[in-house]
């Protein structure tokens, strides 16, 4: 020990004699471990740690159908409530299964209406996860039977601390829920979530709110495809055979639906109650997280390498020093000890301020880069900590031990009696390697950055027929509020009078049926003379009763034909208008306008008067689906209740939301809460993964950049020190300070051209592996490629002006006396 504390002490007195190389250090160290802490933090909550308060959730897994389509495998969470009790009552490797689907509600009506996140459950769900309430109780036996189970709430401790104060007395207070008045009969836990860690503000049985949301005769549809289910696999029963069981006891189910079962392929697979993981791989945050994960260990080897070049330096300066300890009898087990220490110490410096960095940092990526999500303690917690000790371990032993066992090989006497070039000779091929590896690593995250960049160009600026900037939804549940369709239609014509006269709004338009980035109606069409159908990509096509304002009010474009008329809009007309999808894959090659056609069960054909642009209906990307536009005078079709109102402002939607709600909250008492949400919102969690993958990259390369590029001036200014007698001689038989530039150049671009060409091969093989992670990007991208290399190639110029500046102005007369 007492030796020990004489190491710590002369560590100590050594760092603080060097305090620059003491904070570039802890600079480069404290940069890499809070990179990985931060990273490990998202990997752990996405793909490790199971929801909060499940008990033994290795027993609690998820559903999934599994299918085979086009050859290439799928799976679905979703299903009918149907198959929920099937799977109850028919597997026995099952102790429970529940259902389960997040919604929003209305607490509350008129101006003081809000809308809350509401988890639609089995009863028996808090049950089967362990989770006790910890005030009040769970769902009892009986409350959700159907069709209409018990008016009872259970609320999160969030909600219970905001609304109730944290009151005790909140068990058996009245919520005015949709229509109906509920009573909180339980308070979560602190953090319990949804399953997919999604805010929930509180959770009722099916039965007491399913007729409002899928219809009088829910528990019986066959063909009502909306909740999930979780189940909780006996301790004594396989995997695999519950799998089976599962398989059986569905297909069962379907046959009694009177119809052909409809994949021979489907089966149930049983996937991990986290969320990210299924049957079919892990969803693309967690797939992007995983590349940041292996990006952040990759800037953690730069730093450590970086470091290591910056200790060997500094070794090299106290050669002497080391040479004359050795010979007045240190033992090199002592020196190395003592050498590991100061490395120890210096990297222990760097992860407490990792630490510190982490917590910011990690705040950063919960609130801009994934919002929504509910992270249990912060991205920062004792799993984390862990991590980031064992990520200063690897720290002092990649970036300590070489130095100090190069240290520790030193001849005394080679070194008492040798030049200062004859000493460092040795040293120079190690720091060039260390080099090479900064360089190879840096070019590798810059390729990435720049794919993902690009990648995020092409979807954010995919044209997808709304002015995604200026256009924002409006919804209202007014039938959940009590509502007819009469008086909802009234409500939503009223709310496009109202919100016109809002200064800054250019256009408002009702839409029924299908609404973008919310809902989607089906509908057959039928072509004359029983010409045969294509099949369209994403099913369809889908139903949207529109007038003709809007496709101005969202940004659509006429492609072909015209606009309805307001006489059209008026009189029953059977016209429509398609999308650009449908028009090619049923008129291929050929103008659709005039065409006339069936749809759904119409005997009467409608005619074709435009085509307009594809308007997006639930993606962004890959995700196109063929439209059916028609009027509310359509016969048929056009008495469809109005479902949303599309508004257009002239500037910034985001900064017209609180006004156009202000607005329309009032109209009735009876208004339940009203959803404004500008479609730059609707879209940004599908931006999600690229917009993450391009933040991250990028700054995770920079780092990498500014890192390499300090090594890199480290290298060559130690080279410049060791080689001033040299450069001295050549000035002094008449060599020009440009020679001595072009010397120092061809010195520093060796390692870097060499780093630069395994970094390329580097890319070329791990840019494979995400191909499914680009959009209309290669992952050979020429152009990302000669990109990166020429930003590296500039950091090391300029990196390397400063050593040779000072090499041209070195004095041959001094040169020449240094030694």
């Amino acid at each position: 020990m007492t030796s020990m504390l004489e190491d710590l002490r002369y560590a100590a007195r050594g760092i603080v004699r060097r305090p620059g190389l003491t904070a570039v250090v802890t600079l480069v160290l404290t940069i890499g471990i809070a990179a990985n802490a931060i990273m490990f933090g998202v990997v752990d909550q996405l793909l490790i740690r199971p929801p909060v308060g499940v008990v033994a959730p290795q027993q609690v897994h998820r559903i999934y159908f599994t299918f085979t389509e086009e050859g290439k495998p799928g799976a679905t969470p979703v299903t009918t409530y149907r198959s929920v009790v099937a799977l109850r009552e028919n597997v026995p490797a099952f102790s429970a299964v529940a259902g389960h689907f997040r919604t929003t509600a209305t607490v509350g009506r008129g101006v003081d209406a809000e809308q809350v996140a509401m988890g639609i459950v089995s009863g028996n769900y808090f049950q089967l996860l362990g989770i006790k309430p910890q005030r009040g109780r769970a769902f009892a036996e009986g409350e959700d039977v159907p069709p209409d189970g018990a008016a009872v709430a259970i609320i999160s401790d969030g909600y219970w601390r905001k609304h109730f104060g944290a009151s005790d007395s909140v068990i058996g207070k009245r919520l005015d829920l949709n229509t109906r008045a509920f009573t909180v009969v339980g308070v979560a836990p602190v953090g319990v979530s949804s399953l997919d860690r999604e805010v929930v503000d509180l959770w009722v049985p099916i039965a007491s709110v399913a007729n409002e949301n899928f219809g009088e005769d829910w528990y019986r549809k066959a063909n009502s495809w909306w909740v999930s289910i979780v189940a909780r696999v006996r301790p004594d029963a396989s995997i695999r055979l519950a799998e089976d069981q599962a398989t059986v006891a569905y297909r069962n189910e379907e046959r009694t639906w009177g119809q052909p079962i409809r994949d021979s392929t489907m089966r149930i697979a049983l996937g991990p109650i986290v969320g990210t993981r299924t049957p079919t791989g892990i969803r693309v945050e967690a797939k992007v997280a995983l590349w940041l994960m292996g990006v952040a260990v990759i800037v953690l080897l730069i730093a450590c390498a970086n470091v290591a070049n910056l200790l060997i330096a500094r070794m090299l300066q106290r050669r002497r020093e080391i040479a004359v300890r050795l010979a007045l009898g240190v033992s090199r087990g002592r020196l190395l000890r003592q050498l590991l220490t100061e490395s120890a110490l210096l990297a222990v410096i760097s992860g407490a301020a990792a630490i510190i960095v982490a917590r910011w940092g990690g705040r950063v990526v919960e609130s801009v880069l994934l919002p929504g999500f509910i992270w249990e303690h912060g991205v920062l917690d004792a799993r984390v900590l862990a991590f980031t000790l064992a990520a200063t371990v690897v720290c002092i032993l990649l970036a300590g031990s070489a130095p100090a066992l190069q240290s520790v090989r030193t001849s005394v006497a080679a070194t008492l009696h040798g030049s200062a070039r004859q000493i460092a000779g040795g040293r120079s091929r190690l720091r060039n390697a260390l080099l090479v590896l900064q360089a190879a690593l840096s070019v590798l995250l810059l390729i990435g950055a720049g794919l993902f960049v690009k990648s995020l160009r092409h979807v954010a600026g995919r044209d997808v027929g709304v002015a995604l900037d200026r256009v924002s939804l409006v919804t209202m549940n007014l039938s959940r509020a009590g509502f007819t369709p009469i008086e909802a239609n009234q409500t939503f014509e009223a709310a496009s009078e109202r919100v016109r006269n809002i200064p800054g709004v250019d256009g408002a338009a009702v839409v029924a049926a299908s609404v973008p980035m919310r809902s989607g109606s089906g509908i057959s069409v039928k072509l004359p003379f029983g010409a045969k159908r294509p099949k369209l990509d994403g099913g369809g096509p889908y139903l949207g009763v529109v007038r003709g304002d809007f496709f101005p009010t969202i940004g659509a474009s006429v492609r072909g034909g015209r606009l309805f008329t307001p006489d059209e809009e008026r009189v029953p007309s059977r016209v429509m208008m398609i999308n650009e999808m449908l028009a090619k894959a049923y008129w291929p090659g050929r103008n659709p306008v005039g065409e006339c056609v069936q749809l759904g069960s119409d005997s009467t054909c409608t005619r074709i008067v435009g085509v307009v642009q594809n308007v997006i209906l639930f993606a962004m990307v890959k995700d196109d689906r063929a439209m059916v536009y028609v009027p509310p005078s359509h016969p048929s079709f056009g008495k469809k209740p109005a479902a949303a109102l599309l508004v257009r402002t002239r500037g910034d939607a985001s900064k017209l939301t609180a006004m156009i709600r202000a607005r329309l909250q009032g109209m009735s008492t009876r208004m339940p809460y009203v959803q404004v949400s500008p479609f730059s919102e609707l879209v940004a969690p599908q931006l999600r993964p690229w917009r993450l993958g391009a933040t991250m990259f990028t700054l995770f390369g920079v780092v990498a950049l500014v890192i390499a590029a300090v090594g890199l001036y480290s290298v060559m200014a130690y080279w410049v020190s060791q080689r001033t007698h040299e450069i001295g001689v050549r000035m002094a038989l008449g060599a020009r300070q440009t020679d001595v530039v072009r010397l120092v150049g061809a010195q520093a671009s060796r390692p870097i051209l060499i780093g630069l060409a395994f970094g390329v091969v580097a890319a070329l093989v791990a840019t494979r592996w995400i191909t499914d992670l680009l959009y209309e990007t290669s992952p050979r991208d020429p152009f990302v490629f000669i990109v990166a290399a020429v930003v590296l190639a500039g950091a090391a110029i300029l990196a390397s002006i400063v050593p040779a500046r000072r090499s041209a102005s070195v004095d041959p007369a001094t040169a020449l006396r240094s030694e």
